[in-house]
């Protein structure tokens, strides 16, 4: 079987899922805000931080550097740098959702996260690398043509899954609450 770019892009995606799955429903949701983080981080500073390495930027008036670097492999360990960091090291707690629903969404987060970040390495390259990839998979001209689309579904996917979660958690709550004060007043009753 010949590696080709339809394969690889494939394993991405079979690669996310399985680590949904592993981190479940709360990490991947932090994975995917940590990948809107660092999109925003490598598209503000990337080019930036890349004339500075390649020495088309003097730092603070004094300091020269004059690297032989891509301007690629700079945003791309950018992003990829921040994804880790934010991902591994943040202490964002999400909240529950139902256990019949988590699978499903943590499925769906991956999917969504694998082809924000596989859309964002897309628009890092340089337009003649990225025409030979896209020619060569019709999973990457897909997953280029909709990048607007995976900025933005996820985070509606986001504010859907938090609002359905949030009345049935309200509910729990509620439900809990009323257990809660039926058996305060049942003890009552023993005593009188």
């Amino acid at each position: 079987m010949a590696l080709t770019w339809n394969t690889i892009i494939i394993g991405f995606f079979v690669a996310f899922i399985a680590f949904g799955f592993m981190m479940q429903k709360e990490k991947i949701t932090v994975t995917l805000i940590s990948t809107y983080i660092a999109l925003a981080i490598t598209t503000i500073w990337g080019q930036s931080i890349y004339n500075i390495l390649s020495g088309n930027q003097v730092l603070f008036n004094q300091i020269w550097f004059r690297g032989n670097v891509n301007p690629f492999v700079v945003k791309t360990i950018i992003f990829i740098g921040f994804i880790v960091l934010l991902s591994f090291k943040s202490k964002v707690i999400s909240g529950k959702t139902s256990r019949m629903a988590s699978p499903l969404i943590a499925i769906i987060y991956s999917l969504m996260t694998a082809a924000l970040i596989l859309s964002s390495l897309l628009s890092f390259m340089p337009p003649s690398q990225r025409m030979e990839i896209i020619r060569g998979s019709h999973i990457a001209t897909i997953v280029y043509n909709l990048k607007t689309w995976w900025v933005l579904l996820p985070a509606l996917m986001m504010i859907f899954v938090s609002a359905t979660s949030g009345s049935s958690e309200a509910t729990a709550t509620s439900a809990a609450k009323t257990t809660r004060k039926e058996i305060r007043r049942r003890k009552i009753r023993r005593y009188y």
